[in-house]
């Protein structure tokens, strides 16, 4: 199962606000609307403002729209409901409030930085980095808090993330109560992963506005990348109190339920992300992912479908729709899918691992192993990814190879128990018992079962080193020379024909040499030695005829290694005592003995081996495979 989590936590746009000791200034500047405003409507503007700078959006939004049913012209006055409706998501009526106030006052920088943020909210980015720099342009020179916080805003959206910061401070010392220039600050320091400082910007801006939403989500956030969750899941509750629409914190937390196998918790809060944001199609695509968890199959692929009809150009979509067509064991539909999710996006990491596994699953190992070395080349530190390549050579019995996959899931995951239990039976395979046994201890540390068992008390072994499939082809292609042979045993002071025996001729590659010394030195009564069911292969077979007689052609010069196991059953004869008869012969007393013939057999099984040297691309060598010199075994 691939776990997908990873998403961008959404950063609100609208503008929040803590009222300040003194709005003189603030007021002064923004009040030149270009139209004439009389003394009541302005009193009514700046109370909107201050509700505005309070945390208290819809009033002001509310005050605002009051202004300007009775003063369609006060430019202030659009501004302030602009941000009220940010702060309520509606960035295309927040646009329209913009551009009204902009016809007002062209020149206003404010206006001009408050429409770059309403691009913004429209993920807009190439025309709110526009307008930005118009914006900037405009605050060269910034006097009052605002202007150093709207400026600072810009940079953050050119991403002068140190220009930005350095504003936001300038703001700040100019009104210390400036609560959204606390929480822009802090998200920046997020950025920089400077949470030590985020979360003291955060402290001062619940401690000014306890009621005030966005500081919990993002305090939030730092809990819940820190993995504390019942912190996180603590501050993101606050968000969704004091939040009119706080869908994010909803899927945040319900993130975090899923992590904690809390599926129902988790399952209410996307559902509720789904009704304040139905056209996010993160929400369906990690709520089917909660009914995957739950084997839930056909509700997850109804998430899935939803979540790629929202957006069809996100891979995730597609690798984890594929996932479920993998498990419905419609694997055509799955690999559809996964081609799908690398051609999107060609550095995904997951579609490469999770068409791996289709490979892997339809027992299509070399190009599974293809995928999955591209996913440790785009995610080096992949744990899954070097665990399923171990499972690779682990199949092909390239021993060592997987121990070294294995080694790297277990140091990227140390809790990667199967990979601790598969490197064991492979040190088990190369006869490190010692090494098996510390991977096995630690297999069960981790909560893994191993129940007593029997053995017959036979140990297997293999070669160490990997097989190579290319060379072994090279030394079989066509040539020119022969081998020819016969093979006999003898018994009894018999000789026996291998008739119909299969000998096979295999090349003399590095890995036969070392497992062909292996096997000299380790094999015995309670060992076997054997070599990977690749290399096996890679061989050439011919069955003898009824004197044994048998022959390779068409090979090329090289070193040659010629087996034959000769199993057959010989006959015998033997006497066996039927009784006696004894009677009296005078003084003496005689027994006759009776006996009759009785055949019978006896299995015999004897295994004759020979390397063989080809020095002349057309030269013929004569073999004899047998127990001993048996001259009448000559070709």
């Amino acid at each position: 199962m691939i776990v997908l989590e990873k998403r961008e936590f959404i950063i609100y746009f609208a503008l929040h606000f803590k009222p300040m000791k003194r709005l003189s200034q603030f007021f002064g500047m923004l009040l030149v609307t270009g139209s004439a405003v009389s003394s009541s409507y302005g009193q009514t503007a700046e109370t909107a403002i201050t509700q505005w700078m309070e945390g208290n959006f819809k009033q002001a939004k509310n005050t605002a729209a009051d202004v300007i049913a009775a003063d369609k012209n006060n430019a202030l006055a659009y501004l302030v409901h602009a941000g009220g409706l940010l702060y309520e998501s509606n960035s295309a009526a927040a646009l329209a409030d913009m551009e009204k106030a902009i016809k007002l006052s062209p020149g206003n920088a404010l206006f001009q930085a408050e429409l770059a943020e309403c691009y913004k909210a429209q993920s807009n980015m190439p025309q709110a980095k526009k307008q930005a720099e118009k914006a900037l342009g405009l605050l060269r020179s910034p006097k009052s808090g605002m202007e150093y916080f709207m400026r600072a805003s810009m940079e953050s959206i050119q991403s002068k993330t140190d220009d930005a910061v350095a504003d936001f401070t300038k703001a700040i010392e100019l009104n210390p109560r400036y609560v959204r220039a606390y929480a822009k600050r802090a998200s920046l320091y997020m950025d920089k992963n400077q949470n030590d400082l985020a979360m003291s910007d955060l402290a001062k801006a619940v401690d000014i506005n306890s009621q005030y939403g966005y500081p919990y989500y993002l305090r939030g956030i730092i809990y819940h990348n820190q993995q504390q969750y019942d912190q996180a899941i603590a501050e993101y509750t606050k968000d969704i109190k004091y939040d009119p629409l706080p869908g994010d914190s909803y899927f945040n937390r319900a993130v975090i339920y899923r992590i904690q196998k809390k599926y129902d918790l988790s399952i209410a809060d996307y559902n509720k992300a789904a009704e304040l944001t139905p056209k996010d199609a993160d929400v369906y695509g990690n709520r089917g992912n909660v009914y995957y968890d739950q084997q839930k199959y056909d509700q997850a692929m109804v998430d899935y479908n939803k979540a790629i009809e929202l957006l069809p150009t996100k891979a995730n979509y597609y690798v984890l729709r594929g996932n479920v067509y993998r498990i419905k064991q419609q694997t055509d539909l799955a690999f559809k899918d996964h081609n799908k999710a690398i051609e999107l996006n060609p550095k995904y990491s997951f579609a490469y691992q999770a068409r791996g596994e289709d490979y892997y699953s339809t027992k299509e190992d070399d190009k599974a192993l293809v995928d999955f070395k591209k996913v440790v080349e785009l995610d080096p530190r992949n744990s899954y990814g070097f665990m399923y390549m171990g499972f690779i050579h682990h199949n092909k019995q390239q021993f060592n190879d997987a121990i070294t996959c294995y080694t790297k899931a277990i140091e990227f995951n140390p809790n990667n128990m199967d990979a601790y239990n598969n490197r064991a039976a492979c040190y088990d395979a190369l006869g490190k018992t010692k090494e098996a046994n510390v991977d096995r201890k630690k297999y069960s540390d981790l909560g893994g079962t191993i129940t007593a068992s029997g053995t017959s008390g036979k140990k297997i072994l293999y070669p160490g080193s990997t097989f190579d499939p290319a060379a072994a082809k090279a030394a079989l292609s066509r040539g020119l020379a022969t081998i020819k042979g016969r093979a006999c045993s003898k018994y009894d002071g018999l000789r026996f024909d291998a008739a119909g025996a299969k000998v096979i001729l295999m090349p003399v590659t590095p890995y036969l040499q070392e497992w062909y010394d292996l096997r000299e030195k380790k094999e015995g009564k309670t060992t076997w030695v054997y070599m990977s069911d690749e290399a096996y292969k890679y061989r050439i077979e011919a069955v003898a005829d009824a004197e044994g007689r048998f022959v390779f052609e068409g090979l090329k010069p090289g070193k040659y290694f010629v087996q034959i196991i000769h199993n057959f059953n010989q006959l015998k004869t033997a006497k066996v005592y039927d009784g006696s008869n004894s009677y009296q012969n005078g003084p003496v007393m005689q027994t006759t003995n009776y006996y009759h013939t009785e055949n019978y057999t006896v299995e015999r099984s004897a295994r004759f081996e020979k390397f063989v040297e080809i020095d002349e691309e057309s030269e013929t060598k004569k073999i004899t495979l047998t127990s001993g010199l048996i001259k009448s075994c000559a070709l």
